[in-house]
């Protein structure tokens, strides 16, 4: 396991999309700590802004560095993640933007806050946030028409607005809040919110599936008009997800079991996606 603790403090962003098991397997100490990094518009090399520990028993094993342990407050460290198809991350404190974007596999786990785009593009893997995350994870970069594909985002705390947008496949699991247009553009995959609903959820969605349990009652009235409400009902479905994010190690409530609303829309397009507001 390789462990980096910054020795920097700035509000000015560091890009450091190198920061991956697949940029640091194989490589001995020092061709990581020459990794290539940018510290605003300079080019830096890892060594220059975090302490470098190898924390493997043997160096000589190839796959000892495919696990990074990021000890300190990384907020304006920007692209953590980006890309990597396997092994590990793990972040003790606060991430910056772009954390796992166009992510493809292996893990990142970050007890502290994220920024925006969490796991933009995602195709494949897990990312997990102990506390709140900013906008649009696991959606799509503005000018594209392709979110998230793929892969598993689970928040503890609450999200920003736009999460998900644009997303295909894949889920998004959010504990807490969620802002404004969740599921905005989705064409298909899962959306959990187990706190709140923010307004205009599932805004011009052609497909996919964004589930509420909605402590607040009034979630159905911050749908928009173009959704229609058709049955209330217990699904499989939904027993079943719930059932595989237990498995996961995501505490479930029983009662969140139960009976649910589902509203079918958005009319203004295909009108093929749905949305389910937990109702006892």
């Amino acid at each position: 396991m390789i462990k980096l603790i910054p020795k920097f403090s700035t509000t000015i962003p560091v890009f450091a999309e190198n920061i991956s098991p697949d940029k640091f397997s194989g490589k001995s100490d020092d061709e990581i700590k020459n990794i290539e990094i940018f510290y605003g518009n300079q080019k830096k090399i890892l060594s220059d802004l975090f302490e470098i520990y190898d924390d493997s028993n043997s160096r000589g094993n190839n796959e000892s560095n495919e696990e990074i342990l990021i000890a300190g407050d990384v907020s304006m460290v920007r692209e953590i993640g980006k890309g990597m198809t396997k092994g590990k991350i793990t972040i003790n404190g606060n991430a910056g933007m772009h954390l796992g974007a166009y992510m493809e596999g292996g893990i990142i786990e970050v007890q502290g806050n994220t920024d925006d785009w969490l796991g933009a593009e995602m195709n494949g893997g897990l990312i997990k946030v102990s506390e709140n995350t900013g906008n649009f994870a696991g959606g799509a970069y503005y000018g594209s028409v392709k979110g998230m594909e793929g892969g598993i985002i689970v928040i503890e705390g609450n999200a920003g607005n736009e999460a998900g947008r644009f997303m295909t496949l894949g889920t998004i699991v959010i504990k807490g809040n969620a802002g404004n247009f969740a599921g905005v553009h989705i064409k298909g995959g899962t959306i959990f919110v187990f706190g709140n609903l923010g307004g205009r959820a599932g805004a011009e969605m052609h497909d996919g599936t964004i589930v509420t349990m909605c402590p607040d009652s009034n979630s159905s009235g911050l749908l928009l008009p173009t959704f229609k409400s058709n049955t209330i009902a217990k699904f499989s479905f939904i027993y079943l997800f719930l059932t595989e994010l237990r498995n996961c190690g995501i505490q479930i409530e029983d009662k969140f079991f139960g009976n649910y609303e589902r509203f079918s829309g958005d009319f203004a397009e295909q009108g093929k996606g749905e949305i389910f507001l937990f109702r006892g």
